[in-house]
């Protein structure tokens, strides 16, 4: 009996060694989602830094709204893809369909670019809001 329990020890130990667990399912490598990074201008005209910050995430200076402030303008990596609300969006999602009054079910569109300035109608919830002009 006493040569039994080393031995009885010994598979129990050699048995760990011999198993291994499931491998992991293999993953396809992915590309990472697109990225989007809002670049801002501090002042009225972009400084050379924001401008070169701006062009290196793929935008362009322009001047918006009525003051005609300089903004780095960027399109979003999810434009134009349909929506039901905000949430789908890393903009707004935006109704650009025949008219309907407000509170109608209907689909979107997520925003194009980064700028808020401008007249349209924002999709929340799968419901049509009302028309909203921001400067």
């Amino acid at each position: 009996m006493k040569f039994l329990v080393p031995i009885v020890a010994g598979f129990a130990v050699a048995g760990c060694a011999w198993f291994h667990p499931p491998a992991a399912p293999e993953v396809e490598a992915v590309a990472p989602a697109a990225y989007y990074q809002h670049v801002g201008v501090a002042g009225e005209v972009a400084s050379p830094a924001e401008r070169a910050a701006c062009k290196a995430a793929g935008g362009e200076i322009s001047r918006e709204g009525l003051r005609g402030w300089e903004h780095c303008v960027q399109t979003y990596p999810d434009a134009g893809k349909t929506c039901s609300d905000h949430d789908d969006c890393l903009g707004t999602c935006r109704y650009d369909g025949p008219s309907a009054p407000p509170g109608s079910k209907v689909t979107g569109a997520c925003q194009v670019r980064d700028v808020a300035f401008g007249c349209y109608t924002l999709v929340e919830k799968g419901k049509l809001g009302y028309a909203i002009c921001a400067d």
